[in-house]
């Protein structure tokens, strides 16, 4: 346990990166939200109407502005700490499960930042002049029922998944993420004309509940798949 700790420490090395840069992101977001509502209230839109707030909770900013960002970080945490957390005599077992660790702990910290901007912007009545940043479509429409498991998955599944990939980088090269990528491609495109006859009706079946379970089915396969590489990999 004291070795899976160390391991999740050291994706913490530079808070600025692992913590400060998602909250600059969500605020260069939430600022430019800001902007946006401020310049349709000066052409003459009303804030206060039912087909202004439908509108605006089209804005998706927020559910797009980090996945990009956090499969980056996946990569090169894995990437560049794994050599060095086995010189400091850790096992590979303690390092897969201290980077699921740090990866829960990161999805806990983006999550806690959303709901208090969730509750910040419900409080003052977004933010005073109509700006729709986390009360979208995509989160309930304010629901914190919804943001939270949202926000907490999503961010588990980009930093799992770019860890898998940052681990078949350290194993098989820079062709090894490539190759990796092109085969999943192949297999989603084979699924989905496969089940493009029933598309209507799974489309149709699809919960939220069965989201999030995919979700995790997804984030729990690339870490499999990241203990699957480091098992085999020389520290180079």
């Amino acid at each position: 346990m004291h070795r899976t700790l160390n391991v999740t420490r050291l994706h913490f090395v530079k808070p600025l990166v692992s913590l400060g840069t998602p909250l600059l992101i969500v605020g260069l977001v939430l600022v430019v939200t800001w902007i946006i509502a401020a310049i349709l209230m000066r052409a003459g839109l009303d804030p206060a109407s039912a087909e202004y707030a439908d509108g605006a909770r089209q804005n998706l900013g927020m559910v797009w502005s980090l996945p990009g960002f956090l499969v980056y970080f996946g990569v090169q945490a894995v990437a560049t700490t794994f050599p060095y957390a086995l010189a400091l005599g850790s096992s590979r077992r303690a390092y897969v499960l201290g980077t699921a660790l740090a990866n829960v702990a990161i999805a806990a910290y983006v999550t806690i930042i959303m709901t208090a901007l969730l509750a910040l912007e419900l409080a003052t009545d977004h933010w005073f002049f109509g700006a729709y940043a986390l009360d979208n479509v995509a989160f309930g429409n304010g629901s914190f029922g919804v943001l939270i498991p949202a926000v907490f998955l999503g961010t588990l599944v980009a930093l799992s998944v770019g860890g898998a990939f940052g681990a078949v980088w350290v194993r098989f090269g820079a062709k090894g993420p490539t190759i990796v990528a092109l085969a999943v491609a192949l297999v989603l495109v084979i699924a989905l004309l496969i089940v493009v006859p029933q598309i209507g009706e799974i489309v149709a079946a699809i919960t939220r509940p069965r989201v999030a379970l995919v979700a995790v089915v997804i984030a729990a396969v690339a870490m499999l798949g990241t203990w699957a590489c480091m098992r085999r990999t020389a520290v180079r």
